[in-house]
């Protein structure tokens, strides 16, 4: 019975569904006791795969780079088509951007709970529309997730480089829609939300490739159009 448990409670992690009240990743050692229960190889599998994402997709750093193999402009367009996908089949626009920069983006984690965090922003997050756009918010947790603070007892890290980011991606959303509450972007964008998701998953993977991608790196000479006053430090 106390195996079974077991079992019960990393199924429930697997599936990101929380056991009383909390969610727990399996430890190496539930793996072993498991394996000798014999649970499936499948499932072994699984949860050996989650550990590994966990260990090796943790937040960038400030002049880290990762290889995309020159996928670049790849990835651009899978980050367009899947958020407009994504925001036609289900709605929610934050979650919609979201979860398009999670699946194009290689060095990006699938975060489930990021991505359920989201779950109340779509829409301004007001019946007004009179706040933040929610694909701009949606896109502004990918950029923190990826650069922003760590959670430990002193908050480790700085603020700085992810608004840098995101005041790149406002700067687009100003020059498409003249503003990035819901309300203005809908009018502008003629209540098209797909492509609204779209084109905020397609800016924030450039902005993000740009910052991160290795081949970029060897261009970092180059004058970025996005580039100003980009390294000041909010109030």
């Amino acid at each position: 019975m106390r195996v079974q448990g077991e079992k019960m409670n990393i199924l429930c992690a697997i599936d990101d569904t929380p056991v009383d009240g909390r969610q727990k990743r399996p430890t190496r050692r539930e793996i072993v006791r498991l394996t000798t229960a014999g649970v499936g190889l499948g499932l072994i599998t699984g949860l050996c795969r989650q550990i590994r994402c966990a260990e090796s997709n943790t937040p960038g750093r400030q002049g880290q780079r990762f290889d995309v193999a020159g996928r670049e402009q790849e990835i651009i367009e899978e980050a367009y088509r899947l958020g407009h996908q994504y925001e036609k089949n289900y709605g929610g626009c934050s979650q919609c951007t979201l979860a398009a920069l999670q699946d194009a983006i290689p060095f990006l984690a699938a975060d489930k709970g990021l991505f359920r965090g989201a779950s109340s922003l779509d829409g301004g997050a007001t019946p007004t529309g009179l706040q933040n756009c929610g694909s701009f918010t949606g896109a502004g947790m990918a950029i923190g997730y990826l650069c922003g603070r760590r959670r430990n007892a002193k908050f480790e890290g700085s603020t700085k480089q992810s608004h840098k980011l995101i005041r790149k991606l406002y700067k687009q959303y100003e020059e498409h829609y003249g503003s990035v509450l819901c309300k203005d972007v809908r009018e502008k964008a003629e209540r098209d939300c797909p492509e609204v998701v779209g084109l905020a998953a397609k800016w924030t993977a450039q902005i993000l490739l740009d910052e991160f991608s290795t081949r970029s790196a060897d261009n970092a000479d180059a004058p970025s159009a996005l580039e100003d006053d980009e390294d000041r430090e909010p109030p």
